[in-house]
């Protein structure tokens, strides 16, 4: 994956505020570990697999949920695996970054805005200026 990456995990320890946990790397990778561990590294690699096997490059941020429910720590495998699943399966297509965090919010609890604080990918697709707005 020659692009950017980034995992964004929101936890509701028992039913509390939300915690956010996350982490990106951009083209040229990390010098230091990802936060969120094992689970950002069994993401990057789900989503590199598939871009490899369908000959493509791209970014990819990962949103995640967990729930109070969710009490079995197989976070690294349940990520690998789940997101293994879903990229076998057809899925829904964006014309842009903003219409795809529109549909995501829609299934997911926590607002739009919350991602998107948390988010330097998304900071970066919302309010990076881009060269064709100095004429």
């Amino acid at each position: 994956m020659d692009k950017d990456v980034e995992t964004i995990d929101y936890t509701s320890p028992g039913g509390c505020r939300p915690v956010t946990l996350g982490d990106s790397e951009g083209y040229r990778g990390r010098k230091t570990y990802a936060k969120p561990g094992g689970c950002y590294y069994s993401a990057r690699l789900a989503v590199s697999e598939h871009l490899d096997s369908i000959g493509r490059q791209a970014g990819a941020i990962m949103l995640r949920e967990i729930h109070p429910g969710y009490i079995m720590p197989v976070g690294v495998w349940n990520v690998r695996e789940s997101l293994r699943a879903l990229l076998k399966t057809r899925f829904e297509r964006f014309d842009s970054m903003d219409g795809a965090l529109n549909y995501a919010t829609t299934i997911l609890e926590i607002p739009k805005r919350d991602w998107i604080e948390t988010s330097a990918l998304l900071q970066k697709a919302y309010f990076q200026r881009k060269i064709s707005e100095y004429n």
